[in-house]
């Protein structure tokens, strides 16, 4: 038996118990037991050369032998990778995938298309696009903290606001429509096209509707390349779509929701993803 845990927040196990609860009602199937942890009640430490995590009055000197990632906490991950941990996702796909700047630098990098932004700018007043612009803060999921702003005026109230972590970009031609892809591993589970009518924002938690979604050929190639940059285990990647159809890089939803995809599929996602787990911890 393969001992687990699952990391939350407080806040977003409220808003996902129904799926938390179902890694630790199936694990036992996959031979694994998986226990809840929250991470206000952790504390990473050292002594004498030696890591441990303080969880309440629990001191881990040994670490479980998996970890599933939901809390998007790249520390807490980080400390159990170094302990001997096996995370999903990894403390560097959590790192990157939850910062907005840091993914558009790695994806353009790796010649990843995506609509002109900026971030990590200090004069925020000579930024040198057009509005409307689209604001973003850089740690933001969810369609949360996403604006459209009009106004020089608008920006230096959200660059105040948000303390400057933010990055803008250019309005897509096409807004109110996006394209996630599911990905376990280097597989493509599914994708659903995502719309909205009345917002720019397509986000199914924010009142979009939701279809399946078959990927091209070339589309798929496209969402290939994205997996070939990282070594994820389970994340939505999100595209925009210009004028011609043509995919946009958006970002990368590390603890991605799995609502559109319960909606539009007939799969048992946790059931796949533990297997996934399962067969990656006997390598």
């Amino acid at each position: 038996m393969k001992n687990g845990i699952i990391l939350y927040t407080r806040e977003d196990y409220k808003k996902n118990q129904w799926f938390a609860e179902r890694f630790i009602e199936e694990a036992p199937s996959q031979g694994m037991d998986i226990r809840l942890i929250f991470t206000d009640l952790i504390a990473l430490g050292s002594e004498n050369g030696r890591l441990f995590i303080q969880y309440g009055s629990e001191r881990w000197d040994t670490p479980p032998d998996f970890a599933i990632n939901r809390s998007r906490n790249s520390g807490i991950a980080r400390q159990l990778e170094l302990m001997g941990c096996r995370v999903f996702n990894s403390s560097v796909v959590t790192d990157v995938c939850n910062d907005k700047g840091k993914t558009h630098q790695l994806m353009n990098a790796h010649g990843i298309r995506s609509v002109k932004t900026l971030y990590g700018l200090s004069d925020w007043e000579n930024h040198g696009m057009e509005y409307p612009l689209i604001l973003k803060t850089l740690s933001g999921h969810g369609g949360n903290e996403v604006h459209k702003v009009d106004s020089q005026e608008q920006l230096s109230a959200f660059v105040a606001a948000y303390d400057g972590q933010i990055l803008i970009q250019e309005m897509c031609q096409n807004p109110g429509t996006d394209i996630r892809a599911f990905c376990l591993g280097s597989e493509i589970i599914a994708c659903v096209k995502r719309q909205s009518k009345d917002s720019f924002k397509s986000n199914y938690s924010l009142g979009g509707k939701a279809e399946a979604y078959s990927l091209s050929e070339r589309e798929c190639q496209l969402v290939m390349s994205v997996l070939s940059i990282m070594e994820f285990d389970f994340v939505g990647i999100d595209f925009l779509v210009d004028e011609n159809g043509e995919f946009l890089f958006n970002e990368i939803e590390d603890a991605v929701g799995t609502r559109t995809l319960y909606q539009n599929y007939e799969m048992n996602i946790v059931e796949i993803y533990l297997s996934y787990i399962r067969n990656n911890l006997v390598k």
